[in-house]
């Protein structure tokens, strides 16, 4: 038969192991939630009608800039990272550009020079401003920017 102190002893240590269990888990549950949720992304964007034009169907540019949340260059996106939404349709246009990156740069300097072109073979730019929306997300961060498009 155990003594009272044997038992006190083993209750304490058992409620020791359970208290260090405890904060082991909570420490770690957070680094897991820190690991997987994404970080800021500042996202800056501009766009140029570049050969663009009423009438064609030339690529439009875009210059997008990301930099993480200490405004450092963020080199390493793909095209896969960047989503651009056309929003708003202007009149007399038929087919937006929403996703239809045709070129990619990565200039390597947190900057990115992506051409956009009409979704719809046929489709021809209508003097107007297009608004978008860039969207940047890679699983280690994530933002987005508006900008204007203006074909003349």
């Amino acid at each position: 038969m155990k003594s009272k102190t044997t038992v006190t002893n083993q209750t304490r240590l058992l409620k020791a192991i359970i208290t260090f269990a405890l904060v082991l888990a909570c420490g770690l549950g957070q680094s897991i939630k820190a690991a997987v949720t994404p970080a800021p992304l500042n996202v800056q964007a501009q766009a140029a009608q570049g050969f663009a034009a009423p009438g064609n169907a030339a690529p439009a540019n875009f210059l997008i800039v990301v930099t993480d949340e200490n405004g450092a260059a963020v080199t390493n996106l793909t095209q896969a990272d960047f989503t651009v939404i056309n929003h708003f349709g202007i009149p007399g246009q038929v087919c937006g550009f929403s996703n239809q990156i045709v070129t990619f740069n990565n200039v390597g300097t947190g900057a990115y020079h992506i051409q956009v072109a009409l979704v719809n073979r046929g489709c021809t730019w209508v003097k107007g401003d297009y608004l978008a929306q860039v969207i940047v997300a890679n699983g280690v961060g994530h933002g987005q920017a508006a900008v204007k498009l203006s074909v003349n």
